[in-house]
């Protein structure tokens, strides 16, 4: 199987809120969150295939709003990919991006599901490199 994402996407535990011009307010849980997107879980509302107005509020009080385009729904999960976003809002999601990547779960989660030898692909359909970097301190050091 290949790894379709471009953009990693980390645990995010929040409340959601969901705006659109059919429907005045749905409200849900946020499941994980990324670059690209967003997926929601306990939504209030039944969600149709829209554009939203988003707005998360993290545990640790951050806001992040973006407008979203609905991409896939079943009975308990949606997931949104992010059309337009503000610069203080990715300044967030980058934050939390970055926090993820230093945490143990990250590495298990690239372990389990074998993603550094998956190709990656952007949103044109390009293969994309990965490579990593080892400091000066780390070189000659066998794993």
């Amino acid at each position: 199987m290949e790894h379709k994402r471009i953009f990693v996407r980390v645990p995010l535990t929040g409340e959601a809120v969901l705006l659109n011009k059919d429907i005045s307010v749905i409200k849900a849980c946020t499941i994980d969150i990324s670059q690209g997107g967003v997926a929601i879980t306990g939504f209030s509302e039944a969600i149709s295939n829209a554009e939203y107005q988003v707005k998360i509020i993290t545990k640790k009080e951050h806001t992040i709003e973006f407008t979203a385009q609905l991409v896939r729904v079943d009975a308990s999960v949606a997931g949104f990919q992010i059309l337009k976003i503000d610069q203080a809002s990715q300044a967030v999601i980058n934050e939390l991006i970055f926090e993820y990547q230093t945490t143990t779960d990250f590495i298990i989660q690239l372990d389990e599901f074998n993603l550094l030898e998956q190709k990656l692909i952007d949103a044109d359909g390009n293969e994309i490199e990965v490579t990593f970097e080892m400091d000066d301190d780390c070189k000659g050091i066998k794993p």
